[in-house]
Formats: structure tokens, sequence, C-alpha cells
């Protein structure tokens, strides 16, 4: 899966997408990423904070997205570059034009998943 997308018959390509991503965002190191509800409750608790409040959303539904532009040239999270960037950094023009042969259709049929989290936390010293 690429960002909720079955990209199986282009993987290997994929997966040199994939290892930017990873390199720029370590999964058990960059601070974007590496925390759960349950860290953000103990960093509350532990600055001081008595009362405190978390609220979880969680949410797994139909992609909603189904343009390929937008798609491609929107930022994951203000510290990765887009798509676009990063297929031009490490993909060959073939390679550019197969996965984007492939994942362009899923996209604008909007054939995948989108996956979500927040958490809302307040609290009071």
């Amino acid at each position: 899966m690429f960002w909720g997308y079955d990209v199986t018959s282009v993987m290997n390509i994929a997966q040199k997408i994939k290892a930017v991503y990873r390199e720029l965002q370590p999964p058990d190191t960059d601070p974007m990423l590496d925390f759960d509800e349950r860290d953000l409750i103990a960093c509350a608790e532990h600055a001081g904070f008595k009362e405190i409040h978390l609220e979880l959303q969680a949410e797994i539904k139909a992609s909603e997205e189904g343009d390929w532009n937008t798609f491609l040239r929107t930022a994951r999270n203000p510290k990765i570059p887009t798509l676009e960037e990063v297929m031009q950094q490490v993909l060959t023009p073939d390679e550019v034009e197969k996965f984007t042969v492939h994942l362009r259709p899923l996209v604008e049929t909007k054939q995948g998943t989108h996956r979500s989290a927040v958490a809302y936390l307040w609290a009071v010293k």
C-alpha cells in the first residue's frame, strides 16, 4: 500500500519513494511520528497539569481525494516534500511514467483508503 492505494504491480518503484520518506521521518524517532495518546497524557502530567482530558478520534474511510494534481503536489505534513518532488528526486522518467499510469486512475476514481487520527488534549494546571 502507498498512502492508502494498492501499488502491488509497481512495488519496486513505490519502495524507492517510501525510502525517501522513511529517511526524512524515521517512524521510531521522528517527533511527528514516535508518540501516541499515552505519551501526550504523560507529557501533560509531567508538565504539572492536574486535570487532563484527551479525546482521540481515529477513522478509516474511503478516499475523498480525486484530484491527481492536488494529490501529487500536496505535502502530507510541513516536514516532507510533495510526492511530485520525491518522484523527480529518485525516479527515472520511465519510472515516473509507470508509477503515474498505475496510481493516477486509482486516485481519480477514489479507490484508496484514508486513515487519520487526531488527539484533542486540554488540561488545567
